[in-house]
């Protein structure tokens, strides 16, 4: 079976997920096991705070809106936000 090759398709790794959205969800996890660990406190707040940090991961990975991922949208945000603003006054004529 032929492919057609102008198609931009992502690669598929694991349980529909892609590299990067793979990675990110493994980050989330692997930070909220070793915040978990490392944190000093009653097991409750340790697995509240391991529990953020493992969802936000999760949803950097999973979540989708329209055809772009959660994280590229946090990327278009954060350029638009930082981007350059000149304020422009009188006549440039």
């Amino acid at each position: 079976m032929k492919v057609p090759q102008y198609l931009e398709l992502e690669d598929v790794v694991a349980w529909g997920l892609g590299a990067a959205d793979l990675l990110c969800a493994m980050a989330g996890a692997v930070v909220g096991w070793w915040l978990y660990l490392t944190m000093p406190g009653d097991t409750v707040l340790r697995v509240i705070a391991a529990t953020f940090v493992a969802v936000i991961g999760l949803a950097f990975g999973v979540v989708r809106i329209g055809e772009l991922a959660l994280r590229d949208w946090l990327a278009i945000t954060a350029a638009y936000a930082l981007r350059r603003r000149v304020f422009v006054t009188g006549d440039r004529g």
